[in-house]
């Protein structure tokens, strides 16, 4: 099942889904990251503790019943 959030754009807030996710080490342990792609075209890949997750279906896909 896909994973739906808001762009993280500040200026966008269109729905965006995570497309890709991995971990990076780092000396304060692993950090999960993720690829985002919005429905404006926006690709981001940030921290997976940074996101803005939606509770609502996005546009163009029917809302839970």
């Amino acid at each position: 099942m896909p994973e739906f959030l808001h762009c993280p754009e500040p200026a966008c807030g269109a729905p965006a889904e995570v497309v890709d996710r991995w971990t990076f080490a780092s000396t304060s342990g692993p950090v999960p990251h993720v690829k985002t792609f919005c429905l404006a075209g926006h690709v981001f890949t940030p921290s997976e503790d940074t996101l803005r997750h939606r509770q609502a279906a996005p546009q163009g896909r029917a809302a839970a019943r």
